[in-house]
């Protein structure tokens, strides 16, 4: 491990007078990424500035139909959150199935992105709720669609001097609904062979899907939605035929490859497998 020097700042100002004084500086959230990192000497910061006394980071809130979650939110807390349980099931069973429990304690939701992970579970569930998150720095702040903000594996839109503050979503209605589903290949601890999330929204009266995101994860260089099989379920009601339809228009719209947890043909087979796993869950659980 490389020498560096390490600070803990007590806001963000204090955050941004560190990085910006720092060009070598490496951010250090709940540490289950970057002490990794820095132990296998893959990364090299001449300072780590330590988040974790920003409590304005931290939290759940529920403000009329929009959630928002503080960038250094636990997984565990995000699992066991009765708000989240609720208004992002998705999401919280995604939490759940992170790592370990001492991974899910420590590591943050925030860290999660940030670490842009093709593999990472609570990034397709975000995404399926089309989720935007903030990013600041000294000057200001700006908002994206989380989708938007990975380059490759372990890169992002991230700017130096960025972090990012929050993610926030509109809660879930009782005419929609939503699931994740993942593969790995074993029961803990287990980094995705595939990970896949959905949302719904299905008409009261007709129960004609009237809307449909899909995301999926370890089949592409970052996380990503499928607009073919969004577009084959939505305007219709949902049936076993149309599943297996729609199963098979995710599998062939993706282009994964093969590396020491899968082969690509088993990625695109599962993947439909998973994505109508999700929409059998997600139908069975709405609220009309």
């Amino acid at each position: 491990m490389s020498k560096f020097e390490y600070f803990r700042p007590n806001s963000l100002e204090e955050t941004f007078e560190l990085m910006m004084e720092n060009p070598g500086y490496c951010l250090l959230a709940g540490g289950t990424d970057v002490m990794v990192k820095l132990k296998e000497n893959i990364i090299h910061p001449s300072v780590i500035v330590d988040l974790g006394a920003l409590d304005i980071l931290k939290g759940i809130k529920a403000e009329g139909s929009k959630i928002t979650i503080g960038a250094l939110t636990t997984h565990t807390q995000l699992s066991e959150s009765d708000v989240i349980k609720k208004y992002a099931p998705a999401l919280a069973k995604a939490a759940g199935l992170v790592g370990s429990p001492q991974i899910r304690n420590n590591g943050t939701v925030g860290g999660n992105m940030g670490n842009a992970s093709p593999a990472a579970d609570t990034v397709p569930a975000l995404i399926a709720y089309d989720a935007i998150i903030t990013i600041a720095n000294m000057t200001g702040s700006r908002e994206i669609l989380l989708k938007d903000l990975f380059k490759g594996p372990g890169r992002t839109q991230l700017e130096p001097g960025e972090l990012i503050t929050k993610i926030s979503f509109v809660a879930q209605k009782d005419n929609q609904s939503s699931s994740f589903e993942k593969l790995g290949k074993r029961k803990a601890l287990a980094i995705s062979v595939v990970n896949a999330a959905v949302f719904i929204e299905v008409h009261p009266i007709t129960k004609i899907v009237t809307k449909a995101r899909f995301a999926l994860g370890s089949v592409a260089a970052t996380s990503i939605r499928v607009p073919a099989g969004e577009e084959h379920l939505a305007g219709n009601v949902i049936s076993d035929k149309l599943l297996l339809e729609v199963a098979d228009v995710v599998s062939n719209a993706i282009n994964p490859i093969d590396d020491v947890r899968s082969t690509a043909a088993y990625r695109k087979e599962i993947a439909g497998t998973l994505i109508k796993r999700a929409l059998e869950n997600a139908w069975r659980a709405i609220s009309i």
